[in-house]
């Protein structure tokens, strides 16, 4: 059996082999492979410094052994996962020793690792070279199983860039590679690649078509993937189907749980469960699947995911309430962790320790934390300005400032509508609705303070178009905007597991910022030609609709804080009226 190639297909299998072979006493070549495939596997499962020394191990066998060929492919894998727990000077200088002393076929797979290495850093160009070259190298050795897995790396390369259509041929070609030569898994994971093509492509009826298809494949093999349960549940998040996210999240669960699978992918099943359940409004059992999460990330040891997971829990308890000391004290240790790991979360986290702060009657720490979290509103990418907004509007709530209340929950608004299309994942989205009806009814609320129905009319129609905002399902029709979005969501996503890894990642951070940047710009001058634009306060015409109503009446209902309010509209007035709980 291919102790390689399992460590990829079924690592549990892998490991439990490995060990088995150990135990035999191994010759130098055999141990050297052995040792490739536990590092191969300890990588896969996030464990990447415990990858880097079974792999330093593996090279001495191999170069014990006298093979030049075994110690050129152990020394690609190990560049890999250098490059992956973030020692990028010497990742790079592994991997370009390894293509240094490879050729023919070897040289082909080697190119390929080194080109999955540059495409992590964000050198899209040097990583297109390596793997168009190892594709060459691989078609003209006949090595069809690792052509298709070159072009794989190659169409999510593509995808990075912007350039879809590349991708979409990759992958195809890819797949009928593994079909024709039997790699029945390999086929299936192909399929699950063209569901998140069409995810990042935003064409998310796409994406579930081919997710379902997947499903079918793996059945038919007699196996699954939780990963297919992880995309899929992102799919139905970012479609507004928060239920069925929630449904799907479990059933991944539940198999997992029936065959003793890989506890890294429960960990991370259950912690999308808990952002299913969030979404879908059910706090509970958010923080019921978010606690466990966080569990098994530490015995894990894997502390980004732990933190996050907590940040979950903290958000599901906070929804649940009523919060308390206790409650305050987790805030201030999430925040403390989130700070250490360079989260991107900071700023929600800050946001959130403040509001619990505010509940509870801590002034002074509330103010200190949105203080902390209003500091983002004017840098970073999108969402993070949007809760600097939403912490700079509750600041000034507490300080009983109108005019800057009402300018931040504006400019909040704005940063949201400008990027809700261009947001990467379906977190995001999710979130950004979130903020986005928070800052309208904090609108809403000084508006019914302030005795003006008016402006609580406009705030109220302002809170229905972000709480009720209905996402797109197919990508937009600007070619050069879709380019945008698509890289800029793929950028987002190897972002996030770069920070995962602790690796540093300022090049992606930048391309990032960027990106966003150019998809605004784009929306903005194609604002009203599709659903890239949103609407505005400012596009709710009170004194038009008055107009158009003459004497006739339309009666709004609002609520604020838990009270229904009546908006009588008609007769060029808006009157209101408590309408009790």
């Amino acid at each position: 059996m291919d102790l390689l190639s399992l460590a990829l297909s079924r690592p549990n299998d892998a490991l439990a082999l490995a060990r088995e072979v150990l135990e035999g006493d191994p010759v130098l070549l055999e141990a050297s492979i052995v040792r490739q495939a536990i590092g191969i596997v300890l990588r896969e499962v996030g464990d990447v410094d415990a990858a880097v020394r079974e792999l330093r191990r593996a090279r001495r066998l191999a170069r014990r052994s006298g093979s030049a060929d075994r110690e050129a492919d152990v020394l690609a894998t190990l560049g890999l996962a250098l490059v992956f727990a973030g020692r990028t000077a010497a990742g790079r200088a592994a991997l370009e020793t390894a293509v240094e002393c490879s050729s023919g076929l070897l040289r082909g797979r080697v190119l390929l690792r080194r080109g999955g290495a540059l495409h992590v850093l964000g050198d899209h160009r040097n990583a297109l070279a390596d793997l168009s070259n190892a594709i060459t190298s691989l078609r003209l050795a006949d090595d069809q199983v690792w052509e298709a897995r070159a072009l794989t790396a190659r169409a999510f390369t593509h995808l990075a860039s912007g350039s879809v259509r590349r991708a979409e041929v990759d992958l195809q070609r890819a797949e009928q590679l593994f079909t024709a030569n039997g790699q029945e898994l390999e086929s299936a994971d192909a399929v699950v690649h063209r569901g998140v093509l069409a995810l990042r492509n935003g064409d998310l009826p796409r994406a579930l078509g081919s997710f379902d298809e997947a499903e079918l494949r793996f059945d038919q093999i007699g196996t699954s993937d939780p990963t297919l349960s992880i995309e899929r549940c992102t799919a139905l998040l970012a479609a507004g189907l928060p239920g069925d996210a929630l449904a799907e999240t479990d059933k991944g669960i539940q198999h997992l749980d029936e065959i003793r699978g890989q506890q890294t992918k429960r960990a991370e099943l259950l912690l999308a469960s808990a952002a299913s359940a969030l979404a879908a409004g059910l706090p509970d059992r958010a923080l019921e699947r978010a606690g466990e999460a966080a569990e098994l990330f530490g015995r894990q040891g894997r502390p980004w995911w732990r933190a996050h997971a907590r940040l979950a829990q903290l958000r599901a308890a906070f929804a649940v309430g009523p919060p308390d000391a206790a409650l305050l004290r987790a805030a201030r240790r999430s925040v403390r962790e989130l700070a250490s790991l360079r989260s991107p979360e900071l700023a929600l986290v800050e946001l959130l320790a403040g509001r619990i702060a505010l509940a509870i009657g801590r002034m002074t720490e509330a103010e200190e934390y949105l203080a902390a979290a209003g500091r983002q509103r004017h840098r970073g990418p999108a969402l993070s300005r949007a809760v600097g907004w939403q912490a700079e509007a509750l600041g000034a709530e507490v300080a009983g400032d109108s005019r800057r209340l009402l300018g931040a929950c504006r400019r909040g608004l704005d940063v949201i509508d400008e990027h809700r299309s261009a947001l990467g994942s379906s977190e995001l989205r999710a979130l950004s609705s979130m903020h986005g009806a928070e800052l309208a009814m904090l609108g809403q609320r000084h508006a019914l303070r302030l005795g003006r129905p008016r402006l609580l009319l406009a705030w109220s129609e302002r809170w229905r178009a972000s709480a009720l905002a209905v996402p797109p399902v197919r990508p937009v029709d600007d070619g050069l905007l879709q380019a945008d979005l698509v890289a800029l969501r793929s950028i987002t996503g190897r972002l996030t597991a770069a920070r995962i890894r602790d690796a540093p990642s300022p090049a992606l951070h930048r391309e990032q910022l960027r990106l966003e940047r150019d998809v605004r710009a784009r929306a903005l001058r194609t604002r009203g030609a599709g659903p890239s634009g949103g609407a505005t306060l400012a596009a709710f015409d009170v004194r038009a609709l008055l107009d158009e109503l003459g004497d006739d009446r339309l009666i709004e209902i609002a609520a604020v804080d838990g009270e229904l309010q009546l908006l009588i509209c008609g007769g060029g007035r808006v009157r209101r009226y408590g309408a009790g709980p």
